[in-house]
């Protein structure tokens, strides 16, 4: 079914994800065509009341008709691994004295 979602990944930059991804395969982005190389976050997903770090932190996903199960599943594995790889990097995560939290899976 084809959709879009919007998804934030508290203690990285949304940025970051995006061009993680991209090496791995999986394009994704942190919003709509309209607003690429914005600096500020979405005004959007503010005025739907994301904070403003988490709407930095968020990552748009979108599946057409012609995405495939294969597809969703390579995602599915992808992201959460890369997530806490990002974790892992970041000094705002560590300092936040929230490295002990896992992704959801």
């Amino acid at each position: 079914m084809p959709n879009t979602t919007n998804i934030y990944f508290d203690g990285i930059e949304g940025e970051a994800l995006v061009i993680a991804l991209d090496l791995k395969g999986l394009a994704v982005s942190t919003g709509a065509a309209c607003s690429s190389g914005a600096i500020e976050p979405s005004h959007v997903l503010t005025a739907m009341g994301l904070r403003p770090d988490r709407a930095k932190a968020s990552i748009r996903f979108s599946l057409g008709k012609q995405n495939i199960a294969e597809e969703v599943d390579f995602a599915l594995g992808l992201i959460p691994e890369t997530v806490g790889r990002l974790r892992e990097l970041s000094p705002v995560w560590a300092g936040a004295g929230v490295v002990s939290r896992k992704l959801a899976r």
